[in-house]
């Protein structure tokens, strides 16, 4: 689109920039200079609620890229809530197995902000919480699921990946198929047709 904004992904994901590349959508990548575990230190000690720590993780990204850009910049956080509890990326594969054990049977959420800077500053925010139950497991089953997945588990914050074989592992889902897999792409398309930077 000729005079359309240029856009630029504000993350290291390779989920995020696919589902921008399945939509078409051209983009560039510039990974942010920022530290997620700070970040949301001062968040909980604050007493944010897991929702604006989200937020906040989203625009501390795509503001740090956006000081130096006008063009679009996308930041984007997910925080998996567990019986009130945030938790993070598991650090191997007995965390893996063991979160997998704790969840199974229960409701999970993924807490899913999306932001956009341009000139410094955040235009537009959103934020989804897409459920999902994980079904109840057999240890067999869980023994088999993280052999034949590996350490690539280790990347998502529930030790499943749900586009691949972690698929396997849910009863049911509730919400966006996107907001899941960590980029809320419906929204944010309505926010980048606005700003004149995607034709449809």
């Amino acid at each position: 689109m000729i005079g359309a904004p240029q856009i630029i992904l504000a993350s290291a994901s390779t989920i995020r920039a696919d589902i921008l590349r399945g939509a078409g959508v051209p983009f560039e990548i510039v990974r942010p200079d920022v530290d997620e575990h700070i970040i949301k230190k001062e968040a909980f000690a604050a007493g944010k609620t897991l929702e604006q720590a989200a937020m906040m993780l989203a625009e501390a990204k795509c503001l740090d890229v956006a000081k130096s850009t006008d063009a679009l910049v996308i930041g984007s956080d997910q925080i998996m809530e567990f019986e009130g509890r945030a938790y993070d990326k598991p650090q191997d594969m007995d965390e893996a197995r063991a979160r997998l054990i704790d969840m199974q049977g229960a409701a999970h959420t993924l807490i899913n902000a999306i932001a956009v800077a341009r000139n410094g500053s955040v235009i537009w925010r959103h934020v989804e919480r897409p459920s999902l139950v994980l079904r109840v497991l057999s240890e067999a089953e869980i023994e088999a699921y993280l052999a034949a997945a590996g350490p690539e588990i280790l990347k998502s914050v529930g030790a499943y990946q749900i586009e691949q074989l972690g698929g396997r592992l849910f009863d049911r889902v509730d919400g966006s198929h996107f907001a899941i897999l960590g980029l809320s792409l419906f929204p944010l398309l309505e926010c980048l047709r606005r700003e004149g930077a995607v034709a449809f």
